[in-house]
Formats: C-alpha cells, sequence, structure tokens
C-alpha cells in the first residue's frame, strides 16, 4: 500500500546476483448470503477473491511490481431496489482479474498505476466486510484505477517512528490494464466521467505518514495525514478535494520482543480515520463525510474484532442521508498459515436495510520469495 525505504542498505553484506523475483498470492473463498429487510437478497452460494503479487526487482534502486486481483466485478442491476446495499462485496455477481497495479520503482520514484498513498481503512480495517463503504473512489475513497508518478521522501529522524512524505499527480486509469476477464468491466472514457477522470493527470495528493511498531510490553501507534486535489471531470460543476487523518494504536498485552516478532503474543489494538469528499461526485456544495473505527483483540493465532462505518451525504439538489455498517468476525489461523474467519455485517444505506454473513477461508500462496533468476536463493 505504501511505497517503503531502500529494501537494501550499504551494510557490506552480498546480498546475491540480480535480478530477484517475489511472487506470491493471498487466496479467499467464502460462502455467503445476503438478506435484505425488505427486497431480493443475495445468495446463498460462493465467492473467491484472490491478489497476486509480482516484483522483480533488478538491483537495489529498480524494481517493477504488479498486483493481479480476482473479485466480482458484475454490477448490480440498476432494477434491484437494494442494489446499494454491500455494493463491494461479491454473492450472485460474476467475477474478472485484472492488473490492479503495475508500476516501476526507481529509488524514491514510481511511475504507472498504483493505488495512492490516501488513507487506510480500506486496507487496515479487520475483518472481510468492514470496508465496503470504504473501498473503490466512487461511493468511497480508495483512490484506485489511477495511473500516475510519485515522489517519496523518508525522512531521516526516526526518533518517532519511521517517517515520510508522498506526493503524486495521476489521472484514472483509461488504458487496456482496466479491462478484466472473463467479466469485462471494458475501458474508461473521458466522457463517462467520475473521479479523476481529467484528460491530463492533474489530480494531486500529499501525504504524511508515521510507522511504529510494537515490541514487548511497549504500545505504539501508527498516523496518516493526506489531502487530494481531484481536478473537474467531464460533465462536473466542480472538481472534488478530499482530506483525511486516521491513525491506530497497537497494545501488547503480554509477551517478550522474541514472542512479539513471532506473533505468540496477546494484543489489543484501535484504529479510527475520519474522511471528507467537497463536492461529492463533482456538484458544488454537497459533502460525504466518513467515520470508521475497529477494535481488535489477539490472542497468538486467535482474533476477534468490531468494527463501525459512518457516511453522511449532505447538501445539493439530492436529500441528506445517513449510512451506517456494523460488523464482527472471530478468526483462527491454523499452522499451515490458513485463516478460517466467521463474519457478519449489518448495513444500512437510505431506507433500505440488510444483513450480510459467511464463512472464509484465506490462504497465503508463495511461489517464490525473492528467489535468484540465476543462482541459488538466499
Amino acid at each position: 500500500m505504501q511505497q517503503g525505504p531502500q529494501a537494501y542498505a550499504e551494510t557490506g553484506v552480498e546480498v546475491g546476483v540480480w535480478p530477484k523475483i517475489s511472487f506470491d498470492t493471498l487466496a479467499s473463498l467464502e460462502y455467503v448470503q445476503m438478506n435484505a429487510k425488505k427486497g431480493p437478497g443475495r445468495g446463498p452460494g460462493p465467492v473467491f477473491w484472490s491478489d497476486t503479487t509480482l516484483l522483480v526487482e533488478f538491483n537495489d534502486a529498480l524494481s517493477v511490481d504488479g498486483l493481479f486481483q480476482f473479485k466480482p466485478r458484475e454490477p448490480l442491476a440498476a432494477s434491484n431496489p437494494n442494489k446499494d446495499l454491500f455494493i463491494n462485496r461479491g454473492g450472485d455477481r460474476r467475477e474478472g482479474g485484472k492488473m490492479k497495479e503495475l508500476y516501476i520503482r526507481y529509488g524514491d520514484w514510481r511511475v504507472g498505476k498504483f493505488v495512492q498513498d490516501f488513507g487506510r481503512a480500506y486496507a487496515l480495517l479487520p475483518g472481510p466486510y468492514a470496508t465496503d463503504f470504504i473501498e473503490e473512489p466512487e461511493e468511497g475513497y480508495e483512490p484506485s484505477e489511477m495511473v500516475g508518478v510519485e515522489k517519496i521522501r523518508v525522512l531521516d529522524d526516526e526518533s518517532g517512528g519511521w517517517r515520510q512524505i508522498s506526493v503524486s499527480a495521476f489521472m484514472v486509469d483509461r488504458t487496456f490494464l482496466h479491462q478484466s476477464f472473463p467479466f469485462n468491466e471494458g475501458m474508461i472514457h473521458y466522457k463517462d466521467g467520475g473521479v479523476g477522470n481529467t484528460k491530463l493527470p492533474e489530480n494531486v495528493m500529499a501525504t504524511y505518514d508515521v510507522f511504529n511498531h510494537p515490541l514487548g510490553n511497549w504500545a505504539h501507534m501508527n498516523y496518516q495525514v493526506s489531502a487530494i486535489r481531484w481536478g473537474k471531470t467531464f460533465g462536473a460543476e466542480r472538481g472534488e478535494l478530499w482530506a483525511t487523518v486516521g491513525g491506530d494504536i497497537s497494545v501488547p498485552l503480554k509477551g517478550s520482543v522474541a514472542d512479539t516478532l513471532g506473533g505468540r503474543y496477546n494484543q489489543l489494538r484501535f484504529y479510527m480515520e475520519a474522511t471528507r469528499r467537497d463536492n461529492f461526485q463533482g456538484v458544488a456544495g454537497r459533502t460525504r463525510d466518513f467515520l470508521s473505527g475497529s477494535a481488535e483483540y489477539m490472542a497468538g493465532p486467535l482474533v476477534f474484532d468490531l468494527t463501525s462505518a459512518q457516511r453522511w451525504t449532505k447538501g445539493g439538489a439530492e436529500p441528506d442521508q445517513k449510512d451506517e455498517s456494523y460488523t464482527g468476525s472471530i478468526g483462527y489461523t491454523l499452522p499451515s498459515q490458513t485463516v478460517i474467519a466467521i463474519s457478519a455485517a449489518r448495513e444500512k444505506v437510505g431506507d433500505r436495510q440488510g444483513l450480510y454473513a459467511g464463512i472464509r477461508l484465506t490462504q497465503t500462496l508463495t511461489v517464490c520469495s525473492r528467489c535468484q533468476v540465476k543462482g541459488t536463493s538466499y
């Protein structure tokens, strides 16, 4: 999600022959059902998701990163009165795969298609259904499907944690990378409008991040402040302005430093993030505000979490609206790195309400982690 510092410092240790390759897949299979208070539901049925990452490092400064994502992509029918409930979840929708990220990194620069470093709730809120309001840029605030350039600077002073500043300019992906298979989302055209769909990469973001990692019994906090100025798109009155602030605190309850590094410890983790979209959907004076939070308890392989997301839409010709989402899940990690989770979410959007529940199996598959093209892995 964030671009990291240089992978190899000048330690004088031989790291082997270049290039090196990492190839990992995080795959999940769910059995889910959505029941609505009124109107049609969805399911029960299976849903498959996967994220496959590829990293090719040519030297300690130059690399190519890719993320291929397979998930349900077919939009819900416009005639479905519950089409706005759980819009980012599966269930009775055809799936397709496409490149969500594909970029070149050189030192502290990266160029290509990547998710800009704005907000972190869509990646960090626990539970599989907690981020439904937040994912994707049209209804939520995940700046995905963008191509551009980014410059990152990691500050030298790490007394307060690893701190970085990133600045990027970008526009919506109107290339073939937006197409998916077997369900094809098609190409985006300028006349389609939508967030970031400008003629040039004139959308600009600036972000300040602080990262800390708890060791032993010491609690630490991570936080982010970020803003995006979006250009005016086709048919819009104004360009949007986004701002977000969020942070999480991890509190190890017991365990040594070695236990912490090995995952054999108890921990409490709290997360909160607030975001505002001014001129929502290009309408002057219309706003959409988000507030999300979570509480998570981890006891070795066992995890319990509760989350909530609130969304307020105000101004413009449309009536004001408040939407709510609540989720809870229990997960267990097996020695094979297989995660079994039982989750449920209740969502209210306008005058519609629904309950989405299911069981999920998630497996990490590593084919090649930093393998050498020539010679043996190190």
